[in-house]
């Protein structure tokens, strides 16, 4: 998977998709917040559907699987931070 979100994925309300559970669905928004610090590619996806946190929809929460998804599938991308110095470095490996 090349982008954590679909380019034709469409950003609505759906009352027709149906409702999943709302604690479940922030939880997993809220982890992929705190990933957001080193994996800065994902960070306008997972505020689009943060939105979404009061009544999440199935489509909703499957654009979320796919950011994990994502992420899952490019474990070396990312921002390094190390302690010495008060540097950083980006790696693609």
């Amino acid at each position: 998977m090349k982008t954590p979100m679909h380019p034709s994925t469409t950003l609505g309300l759906d009352e027709e998709s149906p409702d999943v559970d709302s604690t479940m669905y922030r939880g997993m928004v809220s982890s992929l917040l705190y990933l957001t610090t080193s994996r800065p590619k994902i960070m306008f996806n997972v505020y689009v559907y943060a939105r979404f946190q009061v009544r999440p929809k199935e489509v909703h929460l499957q654009v979320v699987k796919r950011i994990l998804r994502y992420l899952k599938g490019t474990p070396n991308l990312g921002i390094s931070f190390y302690r010495k110095n008060f540097s950083y470095s980006s790696s693609c490996l």
